[in-house]
């Protein structure tokens, strides 16, 4: 296995320990370990990000593009970005329907891939799809961004202005989260269309 698959199955392997961090209380811990946990899941979030981007540079610079590689690097964001938006609609961040929207398009589309992999063919994931990647992991990004200060003016006396940012903070990353569900369901159905062969030939 070369160093870019590596980096997808370690993306894979964060993710248990992504969710332990994102969602303490479900873990007997108490409320305040949040403010240091949520930052943690942050920093592994992050990482896993990073891995993201890195695997794909490696395998296009050094021509260690592979089957697996095309399959379960998709896969693997799939993971990774499916347990941090089941973990907000826990942590009642983001509404359980938007998250519905993101995570049915997300089985549809690996079951696209599915049916072509039975084929003998390997669905790469185009540029869309990429952008929508980008976007959610930004979405999550800010839904961490934003617990992080809302446990921090929760657990310590802020001045009232601070207490009142949480509520706007909370509007614009509603507004950031519905975006990045049109551009979720825009980038299933284009890729649908392209592949509309692989469903016409059963």
């Amino acid at each position: 296995m070369n160093l870019s698959n590596k980096l997808t199955v370690l993306r894979i392997l964060i993710v248990p320990v992504f969710l332990l961090a994102l969602t303490p209380g479900r873990f007997l811990l108490p409320a305040a370990a949040d403010l240091w946990l949520h930052p943690l899941a942050l920093v592994l979030f992050i990482i896993a990000a990073i891995t993201d981007y890195y695997d794909g540079m490696l395998a296009r610079r050094h021509g260690w593009v592979t089957n697996f590689g095309k399959l379960m690097d998709p896969l693997a964001d799939k993971v990774l970005v499916m347990a941090a938006f089941v973990g907000m609609v826990e942590l009642r961040l983001f509404a359980a329907w938007m998250v519905a929207f993101i995570l049915a398009r997300e089985f549809l589309i690996t079951g696209l891939r599915l049916l072509a992999t039975a084929e003998g063919r390997v669905l790469a994931a185009d540029r869309w799809g990429k952008n929508k990647t980008i976007t959610q992991m930004t979405a999550i990004i800010a839904g961490l961004v934003f617990l992080i200060w809302r446990d921090i003016v929760e657990q310590f006396a802020l001045p009232e202005a601070a207490r009142a940012s949480v509520g706007y903070l909370h509007g614009g990353l509603q507004a950031l989260m519905l975006a990045t569900v049109v551009l979720t369901i825009a980038s299933g159905a284009r890729y649908f269309i392209a592949n509309r062969d692989v469903i016409a030939e059963r």
